[in-house]
């Protein structure tokens, strides 16, 4: 019974590190509006191929309008001039079309404060104007992409309450910027299938002896040891081929099937290695003055990569 709940748990724990994300590029363009601007004006909802700057634009000029015909005779004197000169500055960021760009979020739309080259958001380019760039900025630190909803910021909700918006009506001008332009790669090279799918059996048979052993108890260690080593090599043969996202002028490519199948090379690895931990624990009686020792260590490879290596010695009496 022990022996299943641990292969239960292993089993679990790959599965987790093997679902992807969806990658869902027809996100609407704001939270509180989505895309009815876009409807309004061309008919039909934006697919993936719609030009991102015509999306914003259209959103920020529909939502200018809108906020311009509402109703602000409750409002103080001070805060109606507030919300005008507002909504003209963001007519003139509108105008610009320059907007930031989410280059960390590579399958959904998320609003971005300021992005990686300085561009600033619509909600941030008002604060900008009003209350100083180093404002934007701090704000930036702490809630680069979250949804202006979530901001709890004593700054923030003053500067709210003196510009004649309210937060709703700031939340619906926040745009959500669409990822860069990707290129799914799904390939595999025959060499890395190969070798992570031994890599996989191996430790998957560790598994299997080391949660017997650790239901029955052994005294032996020649199993944990195997275990740390194949697990820790197959964590680092994941971890060192774990694709990186390449690409110029906002194009990218990013190989979907090498992050999975390096997902599960980790995902694998860790759990032969927790496995083999527990085992050598557990169940490894410690001599005195033993007469093996053995030691696991990492080393730099010519490839600018990091292997794994195990030493094992014995005492001759």
């Amino acid at each position: 019974m022990k022996t299943s709940l641990i292969l239960t748990i292993c089993y679990l724990v790959v599965i987790a590190n093997c679902i992807a994300k969806t990658n869902d590029f027809q996100q609407t363009v704001n939270v509180v509006l989505g895309d009815i601007s876009y409807f309004e004006k061309f008919g039909k909802q934006p697919t993936k191929n719609s030009i991102e700057k015509v999306r914003l634009q259209t959103h920020l000029e529909y939502v200018e309008q809108l906020l311009r015909k509402k109703d602000v005779s409750s409002l103080s004197e001070e805060q109606q001039q507030s919300r005008t000169k507002l909504l003209d500055i963001l007519h003139e960021y509108t105008q610009a079309g320059v907007f930031p760009k989410n280059t960390k979020y590579s399958n959904q739309r998320k609003p971005c404060f300021i992005d990686k080259d300085g561009n600033i958001c619509a909600v941030g380019y008002l604060i900008e104007r009003t209350a100083g760039r180093e404002v934007s900025e701090n704000i930036n630190k702490k809630y680069q992409y979250e949804y202006l909803q979530s901001m709890n910021d004593p700054i923030i909700d003053t500067w709210i309450q003196s510009s004649g918006l309210t937060k709703e009506e700031c939340a619906m001008i926040q745009p959500m910027y669409g990822p860069p332009n990707y290129k799914i790669d799904n390939y595999i090279s025959q060499e890395y299938g190969i070798t992570s799918a031994m890599m996989s059996g191996a430790n998957l048979s560790l598994n299997a002896i080391n949660g017997i052993q650790i239901a029955n108890g052994n005294k032996s260690p020649l199993i944990s040891m195997l275990g740390l080593l194949s697990g820790s090599i197959q964590i680092v043969y994941g971890v060192n081929n774990y694709p990186s996202e390449s690409g110029i002028n906002g194009n990218y490519t990013y190989n979907l099937s090498q992050r999975d199948l390096s997902l599960v090379n980790i995902g694998l690895g860790s759990t032969t290695l927790i496995l083999s931990t527990w085992n050598f624990i557990t169940n490894k009686k410690f001599e005195e003055n033993p007469s093996t020792s053995w030691n696991l260590y990492s080393f730099p490879t010519q490839g600018n990569t990091t292997g794994v290596g195990l030493s094992f010695s014995k005492r001759l009496e």
